[in-house]
Formats: structure tokens, sequence, C-alpha cells
């Protein structure tokens, strides 16, 4: 199958380099895309050292923004998967044909380091309770009996990547609304056990960002309960493509 995996990373110039050498082992006939989200760092750099294509974005777009300029370049070319991944070490690659193999029967496959007897990592408390709320709101909102609807790692099929690229992530976000929103859209999504590893970069979600992002995804899921939903951003430009 041909495939290309999607690596969103933004500031993360110490665990890039691994997380493509990684991809590109577990994928080695697949495209690896770096989408740099504005880093102040050398994240650019590292994942071209180590093989990967990298779009640079000119302004911070932020994981959905970013998402969404990988999936436009990744479907530049015929493909039979897009694979997703985060860049700061918390996946692990090796998972991926196992995702690839699961769109055989569904439009989107998720990673869930909850459906096996660990994780992986200690996940933090707050963190945990965090996942829990995203669990009951996805069930009883949306219908949804999934483990781990946080998850980024992920495999979409290109019909559904290419509609994400064009239309934009609802409310701008890329976890339990969005899930909501395509099971009501038709498509079929599933989940498969893995384990993972605590972050090796920055985290995105501790502390006072984590209870933001929380707050964010209630309120778009009870935008979707009550009929109300934000409109999706547009898709950034990236400022250049670096292929190696």
């Amino acid at each position: 199958m041909r495939a290309a995996v999607v690596i969103p990373a933004r500031d993360e110039q110490d665990a890039i380099g691994a997380v493509v050498c990684e991809a590109r082992s577990a994928m080695p006939d697949a495209r690896v895309i770096v989408v740099d989200d504005a880093s102040h760092d050398c994240t650019a750099a590292r994942a071209q050292e180590t093989g990967a294509d990298v779009l640079l974005l000119r302004t911070h777009a932020g994981y959905a923004g970013a998402l969404r300029a990988g999936y436009r370049s990744a479907l530049e070319e015929p493909l039979d998967a897009v694979l997703q991944m985060d860049g700061d070490g918390q996946h692990r690659a090796a998972d991926l044909p196992r995702l690839m193999a699961g769109l055989e029967a569904c439009d989107l496959v998720l990673g869930s380091r909850f459906m096996g007897p660990s994780p992986g990592y200690r996940i933090p408390a707050v963190r945990r309770a965090g996942m829990a709320a995203c669990r009951w709101m996805a069930r009883e909102a949306g219908g949804l009996d999934l483990t781990d609807p946080t998850s980024g790692l992920r495999a979409l099929r290109p019909a559904l990547a290419g509609r994400l690229a064009d239309q934009g992530f609802p409310s701008g976000l890329t976890e339990t609304s969005l899930l909501i929103h395509l099971h009501r859209a038709g498509f079929r999504i599933t989940e498969i056990p893995v384990r993972m590893r605590a972050s090796q970069g920055h985290s995105m979600h501790a502390g006072v960002a984590g209870a933001t992002h929380l707050a964010r995804i209630s309120w778009a899921v009870m935008g979707q309960v009550t009929g109300r939903a934000d409109e999706p951003a547009r898709a950034p430009e990236p400022a250049r493509a670096a292929r190696t």
C-alpha cells in the first residue's frame, strides 16, 4: 500500500530525529513529512537531516493547522493511506503498519493506549481524568464507544484526509469533537491496541494548557449537541517544502 506519514512538530529538536528514523524504519517505502509549525529551534534541520520532507509554516498554525498542511502535501501523490503520529516521541512507529491494515474495513483507525493491559507509561492523574472525560463525552454525546479518543496516532483513508485538508477541523480541534462529527457524517472509526511512551519533548496539554484544551473540547461537543458549530479555519500555506 502507498502511504505517507505526517508528523506535526513545534520546538521538538531533541525528539524529532529519532521519531523520523523510527518512521522510516517502520515504513521504508512511505514518504515521511514533518510539518514544522513555526518552531523557534532546530526542529526542521534535525528532521531534514534524518531524511524527512519538511514543510515550514510561516506562522504558528496549531496542531490542526499543521495537520491540514501535512495532509495536503501528502495527497499531492496517489496514496492508499495517510498515517499520523506526533513529533514528541510518544508514539511508536512500529504500530503504523497495523494501523494501516485497519483501513481495509474503516475510514479512520486510532491507536489506543487503553485497549491493552498497560498504556506503556505513567499518565499523570489530571491528564488521565481529562482523557476519561473525553471518553464520556464521545459516548454520551456522540454514541462512540472509544477507549482513547484523544490519541494522535492514526491512520486515515485518503478521502477522509482530503476532506479534512479542504474543509478543516470543526472548532479547530482534532480529537473528541472531530470524531463525533465524523461519526455523524457516516465515517467508520475503530481502534487497535498500542503501547505509548512518555513524551520526550514538549507536552501541549500539561497544566493550565491541558485544562484550557479540555474546556475547548467540552465547548465544541456542547455545540454539536445544541446544533451550534464553529467554522473550520483555513489551512495555512507552507513557506517552502524541503524534500530530501
